[in-house]
């Protein structure tokens, strides 16, 4: 009889703890484990509407020189890079004709000299006699005429002379100013007429940047503030002016050319090197940069989840969209600077849901 009532107890004991199992995995079931989630925190900054061109950097000043006479090239004395200082011989010509052409006109004014001294002594013997009226007065103008016209052939060929020896200084081409030969066009033995191109050389110092702008863009342009970045300097921004805008589209692209003039370059900016102009004109109010897997919707609207503090619980909150920017959703209204935004999975999430900030695990 004991042992039935001790086996009957040890049933209703069983049972009972049976009973407390599976309301205790009922209460879990009702209350799952908070979900994990990546998260941002939103920091807001000030609108900026930017825009990016390619461009290539290219001398503010490129001139195409040459010799001011005509000729037969003797010598090249520089070569594409080469970076020349004012008064550096540059180009040579053969000066064998203009020396000859120099003893020519020396010659001509010997005799010229010759004639205006010889017409100065007539003209003097003619003066004395017209004193005593011995001579006409017609006779004695013709001589002071031809005094005159003597002395006008003497300071003509005294101009000729002085050119020819221009010229003859003009057959070793020399530079202006500092720059660098971008381009050589002649080559010893080549004969060259007078003021064709020799040599491009382009200035040192001052640099642009080069762009090409769309027409819908171009009346926006002087506005905006312009900044220059090199493609072999990523992160280093160069201020930039614009200098020149064409005031025509080119034929077959339809973009109008832009001249940005860099501020203060560094000397790492050389000739030719690819770059970006960056056109950005500020706006009113801020915007916090979110990833775009952050959006969802709420009533065709976006929003995004935004944790509420204490609790972390789930609150989902419509936004406003200012602009698209790659793979970043620049949003204009509905969220303040420090809340934190759920950037992963956002579609499987429920408002009041209870989540946690997902960490990355230390390796």
């Amino acid at each position: 009889m004991a042992t039935a009532g001790a086996l009957a107890l040890a049933g209703l004991l069983t049972g009972t703890l049976s009973g407390c199992k599976e309301t205790h995995s009922a209460a879990a079931a009702l209350e799952p484990d908070a979900r994990p989630v990546r998260v941002a925190t939103v920091a807001l900054e000030p609108l900026a509407d930017s825009v990016r061109y390619p461009a290539v950097i290219r001398p503010k000043v490129e001139a195409d020189v040459g010799f001011r006479v005509g000729g037969k090239v003797t010598a090249r004395l520089v070569e594409v890079g080469t970076r020349i200082e004012p008064g550096m011989p540059l180009a040579r010509l053969d000066p064998t004709d203009l020396q000859l052409q120099i003893r020519a006109s020396q010659a001509q004014l010997a005799s010229a000299q010759a004639d205006a001294t010889n017409a100065r002594s007539d003209f003097q013997r003619y003066a004395t006699l017209r004193q005593g009226e011995w001579t006409t007065r017609q006779e004695y103008d013709r001589r002071k005429t031809a005094l005159d016209k003597a002395d006008s052939k003497v300071h003509e060929v005294e101009a000729q002379l002085r050119v020819l020896n221009n010229s003859a200084q003009y057959a070793t081409l020399v530079a202006d100013e500092a720059g660098i030969v971008t381009a050589t066009l002649i080559e010893p033995g080549q004969v060259v007429a007078q003021g064709q191109t020799a040599l491009r050389v382009a200035r040192l110092g001052a640099v642009d940047a080069v762009a090409n702008i769309p027409e819908q863009q171009v009346a926006a342009l002087p506005r905006h503030r312009l900044s220059v970045e090199l493609w072999s300097h990523p992160g280093q921004s160069i201020a930039g002016t614009l200098r020149e805008l064409s005031p025509s589209a080119d034929p077959n692209t339809r973009t109008f050319q832009a001249k940005i003039e860099l501020v203060d370059p560094p000397p790492s900016v050389q000739l030719g090197m690819t770059a970006t102009v960056t056109a950005a004109s500020a706006k009113a109010g801020a915007v916090a940069r979110l990833p775009l897997s952050a959006l969802t919707q709420r009533d065709a609207a976006p929003a995004v989840w935004v944790l509420s503090a204490p609790d972390d619980r789930l609150e989902l909150r419509p936004v406003t969209i200012a602009a698209y920017a790659g793979d970043l959703a620049l949003v204009g209204g509905g969220l303040k600077d420090g809340e934190r935004v759920v950037t992963a999975g956002v579609h499987k999430l429920d408002a009041g849901q209870k989540v946690r900030v997902w960490t990355e695990p230390q390796r």
